[in-house]
């Protein structure tokens, strides 16, 4: 019977729906977007052109819900596609800063929320509500850290099964999480959060361009070829699409960083918006076609654990 042929098995077909999954996920972020971009009121139902400033703005909108929930399902689903490679060490870490992106807003305008605002800067505020949720979900998101790193360790010793990039990982995620909690926290530090993140300022800022930054180095891995014995390599046309995929994005990432300082100088044109919508979908078309690349993968290297040494 032919590989094509052969029954699925249950590890094949979450592999499968994870990477799908990944794939709805950021569609339902960016038709969130684009919605709130055409909707100047949901009640009454009223359209026109009204863009938001950059994707992270919908968290102060109606599709906040679905802002938070796309980048914290994101997360998980690229944990659970955790596999044995540099390419999966990557995209771990950026499962350890997705989160944050939603758990930490991003500054607005004061006449944006009233009075009630907490304004390091001219051009940074935040509400001062908001301010305790970013707290609250900080406080969380490191605990939840804490759990899942012993959590896993306690696995991989008791099946005897270590993994140098999980534990590279786990250490990348213990900093992020120390980091963010003594910059919410400790009291000779957290004035003006969450902008005093030094020298960035913004920690929201600096959290989606790692994530980003991170993400951008994972299709030139791919476009060198297959990273793993089990896994499909990509054809031509694959490695291809790769190379391009991985230069748009770190062009993109290059102008959007180049183009902060002078946002107010585009008037109504979203730059940022623009910007992050590109770096969206560029990353949705990579997972798609590595999809495609991967689907009759017979020992998906996200599912099938490695084999433990020799005593």
């Amino acid at each position: 019977m032919a590989a094509a042929d052969a029954p699925l098995t249950t590890g094949q077909k979450t592999h499968r729906y994870l990477r799908l999954s990944l794939v709805l996920i950021v569609f339902a972020l960016i038709l969130g977007v684009a919605l709130q971009s055409i909707v100047v009121s949901w009640e009454p139902l009223v359209f026109g052109w009204n863009p938001l400033p950059s994707i992270s703005h919908a968290f102060y909108t109606p599709v906040r819900d679905i802002f938070v929930g796309t980048l914290i399902a994101a997360s998980v689903a690229l944990l659970a596609l955790s596999g044995r490679s540099r390419a999966t060490t990557l995209l771990d870490v950026c499962a350890v800063f997705a989160p944050l992106i939603a758990i930490v807003p991003v500054g607005i305008a004061q006449s944006s929320a009233g009075d009630r605002m907490l304004c390091p800067t001219v051009q940074e505020c935040i509400p001062l509500d908001a301010v305790a949720s970013a707290k609250a979900g900080i406080a969380v998101y490191a605990v939840v850290v804490v759990a899942v790193v012993v959590t896993m360790a306690l696995i991989r010793r008791r099946t005897r099964t270590p993994n140098r990039s999980a534990t590279l990982v786990s250490l990348i995620a213990l900093v992020t999480a120390a980091v963010v909690a003594v910059l919410a926290f400790v009291p000779a530090l957290d004035e003006g959060f969450p902008f005093n993140l030094w020298p960035i300022g913004s920690i929201h800022f600096a959290v989606t361009l790692v994530f980003f930054g991170v993400f951008a180095v994972v299709p030139i891995l791919y476009a060198r070829g297959p990273l793993d014995p089990d896994e499909t390599p990509p054809t031509p046309r694959q490695r291809m699409i790769y190379r391009w995929i991985s230069g748009l994005m770190i062009a993109d990432l290059v102008v959007l960083v180049a183009a902060l300082p002078f946002r107010q100088a585009f008037g109504e044109t979203p730059v940022v918006l623009v910007g992050e919508a590109i770096a969206l979908i560029l990353f949705a078309v990579f997972w798609c076609v590595q999809t495609f690349q991967r689907w009759d993968d017979s020992n998906p290297p996200s599912i099938i654990a490695r084999r433990a040494s020799p005593a």
